[in-house]
């Protein structure tokens, strides 16, 4: 959940912006093979009837409360590649690991320079990258920098989703360091369509 009043995470925004740049057939199809998939042990198949219909903002909430902040993206590039989206399915993981790479790369940076730290925070524990417990313990510190060195303690065993989640917390929260560094992750990145949602 992005600050601001929004009640969309953004995992889900980002399968939603997947999903709209389909087109209609290509949504159809993908509801359609999401039904035949077959999913992780301890996960449901994904009926037909309860995704018929749906906007591409609704079934991407329905993704992510289904199948969980990480297995909804795998589920989803899954899909596309099975209906021959391979390139959406690239830019989603794309997408993922240019976040990723870039919360890895600018790390030094990042915790001495970030200023809007507390938001940061809220918004890990909000997408529920952090838990409450780890959420207190970093605001408990003193100084932006604290801070940010105590979260940057835990990234190391994140998955790239967690990470992104980090990425777009940074981008909303410290544009202007964002932008200044974001050159190096975006060298890496085969596709710039994401530079879109800026």
């Amino acid at each position: 959940m992005a600050s601001g009043g929004s009640t969309e995470n953004t995992v889900t925004s980002l399968l939603r912006d997947t999903l709209k740049f389909l087109g209609k057939n290509a949504f159809l199809k993908f509801t359609r093979e999401l039904s035949k998939i077959q999913t992780k042990e301890g996960y449901e198949r994904t009926e037909l009837e309860s995704v018929a219909g749906l906007s591409p903002a609704a079934l991407a909430s329905l993704l992510y409360s289904h199948y969980g902040r990480s297995h909804c993206i795998e589920v989803t590039v899954e899909v596309l590649r099975a209906i021959g989206q391979v390139h959406q399915a690239d830019d989603l993981v794309d997408r993922l690991q240019t976040g990723a790479r870039f919360v890895e790369q600018n790390k030094e940076v990042i915790i001495q320079q970030a200023c809007n730290v507390g938001e940061i925070i809220k918004e890990l524990l909000q997408e529920g990258v952090l838990s409450s417990k780890q959420h207190d313990s970093i605001v408990a510190e003193s100084t932006n920098q604290k801070r940010m060195q105590k979260l940057y303690k835990l990234v190391p065993v994140w998955d790239v989703t967690a990470k992104y989640c980090l990425y777009n917390a940074l981008k909303r929260n410290n544009l202007s360091l964002f932008l200044r560094y974001a050159g190096d992750a975006l060298a890496h990145s085969r596709s710039e369509s994401w530079m879109v949602n800026l």
